[in-house]
């Protein structure tokens, strides 16, 4: 947790363990580190992850809400689904970063079940969603407000076909009998009613 939130910086890193052993007076826990940084367990973000790929959008809320509840930022679970998106999309691409050692075996184990089911389109237009969300929550009057919204549009797009398999399902479907010919029958319509008003 301190590593990750540390992100590369071994000073950053050194004084994020102090603070979590003063924080917890020398013996210190997970649960500890994680209300101290604000973080939701990654095991919980995972879930959220899952919930909102199937369209879960009940699940969904619940489980933010309870990570809420925990004392998680909700800005900072909605980066933490974002962080999911994008490992699991270099997982799908090159299999060898499931291998990160800031990651632990059970989770490694999901990313490549994720990898393996989910399509790139599907990951690319999360992780797009996922960064929308991020830029409004940011100047947002309330946070939990701005991420339970962000959950409801991901979840609700979740099944929806890409524009890319709309133009092929477009291009794959044979036109309707007589669809072109309504157009073309309208103007010549408009015409004969101007012909008859010359």
């Amino acid at each position: 947790l301190i590593t990750r939130a540390a992100e590369g910086s071994v000073r950053d890193a050194l004084s994020l363990l102090d603070q979590a052993i003063a924080h917890g007076q020398g013996e210190v826990s997970g649960d500890q580190v994680r209300a101290m940084l604000g973080l939701a367990d990654r095991g919980r973000v995972m879930d959220l992850f899952e919930m909102i790929l199937r369209g879960d959008a009940v699940g969904a809320l619940a489980e933010l809400s309870g990570q809420y509840a925990d004392g998680a930022d909700p800005l900072a679970v909605l980066r933490d689904v974002s962080e999911v998106t994008h490992w699991v999309s270099l997982v799908k691409i090159t299999p060898e970063a499931a291998e990160d050692p800031t990651v632990s075996p059970a989770e490694r184990d999901r990313g490549r079940e994720l990898a393996a089911a989910l399509s790139m389109r599907a990951l690319t237009r999360m992780w797009q969603m996922c960064l929308k969300a991020l830029e409004g929550g940011a100047g947002a009057p309330s946070p939990m407000r701005a991420a339970e919204m962000a959950v409801i549009r991901m979840t609700h797009v979740a099944d929806l076909p890409t524009p890319g398999d709309l133009v092929r399902k477009l291009q794959d479907t044979p036109p309707r009998a007589g669809a072109v010919g309504r157009p073309t029958g309208g103007g010549q319509a408009g015409g004969g009613a101007t012909g008859g008003g010359t």
